[in-house]
């Protein structure tokens, strides 16, 4: 009987702080928004590559890289991937691995970006390239959601562009030609 007096009394304590604990809780979820208001710097590093091939460089003008936030529709940021090429024996000439570090060595072009996000946001990466060939330009983008403070860094986000760039050598525009005349081609043909 004596057993049954304290279970009662440890349920009336229980009872007391209850109200105090769902007071507690309520004010920690009401305020919990204002705390994840704070914007947390997120770094990205997106290559541009071409397909079968190497990291798309500033000898071909290097890529325009944008960032949009896909809900709002928001630019995040936008810029260019310049430097080099990559390391032509790793991305080349041997055969890879899972996982494995491919394009980001030190001499490869990338874009790095930091975004200052207040909650996980789908993105948009959207790219084109060769600039320095608008004849040539190939577009291309990938979607991913990114987390606030979730780095993406190292091989970065890649995106591959499929496509050429040629270089009419002769004859030139300027040239004029005979209907019927047999006429030689020479054209400079290479990756993005």
């Amino acid at each position: 009987m004596g057993e049954r007096v304290r279970g009662g009394m440890k349920r009336s304590k229980l009872k007391c702080f209850m109200p105090f604990f769902t007071l507690v809780s309520l004010v920690i979820f009401l305020t919990q928004p204002s705390f994840s208001a704070e914007k947390i710097p997120t770094k990205i590093i997106v290559r541009v590559t071409s397909k079968d091939a190497k990291v798309i460089g500033s000898g071909v003008g290097g890529a325009l890289v944008r960032i949009k936030n896909l809900e709002t529709g928001e630019i995040l940021v936008q810029g260019k991937q310049e430097g080099g090429t990559g390391d032509t024996d790793r991305i080349m000439g041997q055969p890879h691995k899972r996982g494995e570090k491919l394009y980001g060595t030190p001499d490869a072009a990338f874009f790095q970006a930091e975004i200052p996000l207040e909650k996980p946001t789908p993105v948009e990466i959207y790219t084109e390239a060769p600039l320095a060939y608008p004849h040539a330009i190939q577009k291309g983008s990938k979607t991913l959601t990114l987390i606030p403070g979730k780095h993406i860094l190292g091989e970065g986000v890649i995106i591959e562009l499929n496509g050429l760039i040629v270089n009419i050598l002769s004859p030139s525009p300027k040239e004029g030609l005979k209907r019927g005349e047999e006429v030689i081609i020479k054209a400079e043909v290479r990756m993005l």
